[in-house]
């Protein structure tokens, strides 16, 4: 799987090719996400320890 930022520019393009109001949609998915994925990491985190 390549690298988060190799990726960046085709997702970029994606999104800008969707209507406006499906462009609000994958907003709100990406803060969705943001917190769940700041918990899994600090989950991962404390099991090393």
């Amino acid at each position: 799987m390549a690298a988060p930022m190799q990726k960046t520019p085709a997702l970029i393009e994606k999104i800008q090719s969707l209507p406006t109001e499906r462009i609000a949609e994958v907003e709100d998915f990406v803060d969705f996400l943001r917190p769940r994925a700041k918990l899994r990491k600090t989950t991962a985190t404390n099991k090393k320890h």
